[in-house]
């Protein structure tokens, strides 16, 4: 599936910082998978979201952040031809070198602060495929597993928001 750069309401070009809070906004207002959808997800971030057409719980949104930084929201299923019951937004890379996240780091308290506020609970876990570790924020049948890395490289201490994968289990 080709996605293409969204239209951004209000925007040409969105800024991590907006794309972030506008992704929270969506985080505060699910309370079940249908919450997912691609018309939900255009309310609530004011992105524009392409559907697979030879699948219609393939979608999601992808757009450049910086010359090295794109950000992407997709669905993801627990099976395949079953509708989303997730979400992954991410920061990626275009280098693939480790880039240096300064220009697109959204601190982790910035995304603590607002989840806790939402009403989740939050729970630091240890990644078993490497040594980082991610927080988990749940709120009855909704999580939000929260990713970080380095800001200016892997291993710095000020860790930025890298992904979010957002569950849906009801």
């Amino acid at each position: 599936m080709t996605v293409e750069t969204p239209a951004v309401a209000g925007s040409a070009a969105p800024s991590a910082q907006d794309l972030s809070k506008r992704v929270l906004a969506m985080i505060e207002s699910i309370r079940n998978a249908g919450d997912l959808s691609p018309e939900a997800i255009e309310r609530h971030t004011g992105l524009k979201v392409s559907i697979n057409p030879d699948d219609s719980n393939d979608y999601g949104v992808t757009g450049k952040l910086t010359d090295e930084w794109y950000y992407g929201l997709r669905s993801m299923s627990a099976e395949p031809g079953k509708a989303p019951n997730r979400l992954m937004f991410q920061f990626n890379d275009q280098t693939h070198a480790g880039a240096d996240m300064s220009p697109v780091c959204v601190p982790f308290e910035d995304y603590n602060q607002a989840l806790t506020a939402a009403g989740f609970t939050a729970r630091r876990q240890r990644n078993r495929l490497n040594t980082e570790d991610y927080w988990d924020f749940s709120r009855g049948d909704i999580g939000v597993s929260v990713y970080l890395r380095g800001k200016s490289n892997p291993k710095d201490a000020q860790a930025c928001v890298s992904m979010l994968i957002i569950n849906a289990y009801a």
